[in-house]
């Protein structure tokens, strides 16, 4: 049985559906994986993108089931609604990266697929790049299943 590589199974929160729906849809180009999986492997291997709100009111998103528990166990934060979406943890053809940034003011996190807009952030000082969230597909066939 097929199931589609990024299915979703509520709505997104609004940081991560902003960048994935902007970005994504755009096909903005943020570089080429350098290590490619199958799409078939890569299907077999994605994770599940957790959002938790954190004691700021803030939203923190991740795809490691330990840093999810680690975020509950030591921050207290709490998941909403999740999985929100399902992400490969390594590159593969047609996927893009998804960067993670902290926003410096509070215990908050957006997530965008842009390069451009990551260093805008970044280069503000108002955010803090966290890291790679995972790999998603940059085209409605990226992926395949």
């Amino acid at each position: 049985m097929a199931l589609p590589f990024g299915r979703m199974t509520r709505p997104v929160g609004l940081g991560l559906a902003v960048a994935l729906g902007a970005t994504l849809s755009l096909g903005a180009v943020a570089g080429q994986a350098t290590a490619e999986t199958s799409a078939t492997s890569v299907a077999a291997q994605r994770v599940k993108v957790y959002e938790l709100v954190t004691k700021d009111g803030g939203f923190f998103y991740t795809a490691s089931e330990s840093e999810k528990q680690h975020a509950i166990a030591e921050h207290g934060w709490s998941t909403t609604q999740t999985p929100l979406y399902y992400l490969s943890p390594a590159p593969f053809a047609g996927g893009k990266p998804l960067y993670r940034l902290r926003w410096q003011k509070k215990a908050s996190y957006i997530v965008t697929a842009s390069v451009a807009e990551r260093e805008r952030l970044v280069t503000s000082a108002n955010f803090r790049y966290d890291g790679i969230l995972g790999y998603a597909p940059g085209t409605a066939g990226a992926g395949a299943t």
